[in-house]
């Protein structure tokens, strides 16, 4: 379940489910050999289940453009299979025991793995980045002022500039145009620090703008 675990916060096709499926699976059939204590044809036959089986249970994964569906159910139907097995050599207690933790696995992990698939998709969000552009405009005796104020606004938000330029305009005003690359939390930090700019008596106009 562990590894599972890690391969579906990695957004990974075979996830929490499906490794344990596989992994109980494969418990039921080594469990079938070990029970049975001579080399007799049971054994034999449930090595053949466990090759025939993937046919079944390949049957079942569909691909529909770049989405692939049924993987947990092939993987029931793996786990199945070694239920089955123990129950057709005679170990009927343990076979109904299995089938019923299969259930389980089945049931209550369900909820977790949408739990986890939604937390990944949150992080992915948090990740993503948007570009934030900011229009400053104020007098050109200020402008080496608000170049200073502005980089350090950056520095104590943590956030850096992709593009920085200044274009004189008439009236002896200045427009310094920057570029920020920035995360979800980030665009917080660029909103805070367009309300800190908008309350410098030395900025005339002040814009933002996001993609």
């Amino acid at each position: 379940m562990i590894i599972g675990a890690e391969r579906q916060w990695r957004k990974k096709l075979a996830g929490m489910r499906t490794m344990t499926l596989v992994t109980f699976g494969s418990c039921q059939f080594v469990s079938l050999s070990t029970l049975i204590q001579d080399d007799s044809s049971p054994t034999r036959i449930a090595a053949q289940v466990v090759s025939g089986i993937g046919f079944l249970a390949g049957g079942v994964i569909l691909r529909e453009g770049f989405s692939v569906t049924g993987i947990n159910t092939a993987a029931t139907l793996w786990c199945s299979a070694a239920v089955g097995s123990l129950i057709g050599a005679g170990f009927v207690i343990e076979g109904m025991i299995c089938a019923v933790a299969l259930m389980l696995v089945n049931i209550l992990l369900r909820n977790l793995s949408f739990k986890m698939d939604d937390l990944t998709v949150q992080r992915e969000e948090e990740q993503t980045e948007s570009i934030h552009y900011l229009s400053v405009i104020s007098s050109n005796t200020s402008e080496v002022m608000l170049r200073t104020e502005i980089i350090q606004l950056l520095d104590k938000y943590c956030l850096t500039f992709t593009k920085f330029s200044c274009t004189d305009l008439a009236g002896k005003k200045v427009r310094l145009f920057l570029e920020i690359e920035a995360t979800r939390n980030g665009t917080l930090a660029v909103n805070t620090i367009v309300s800190e700019l908008s309350q410098l008596s030395e900025v005339i106009e002040i814009n933002q703008m996001s993609n």
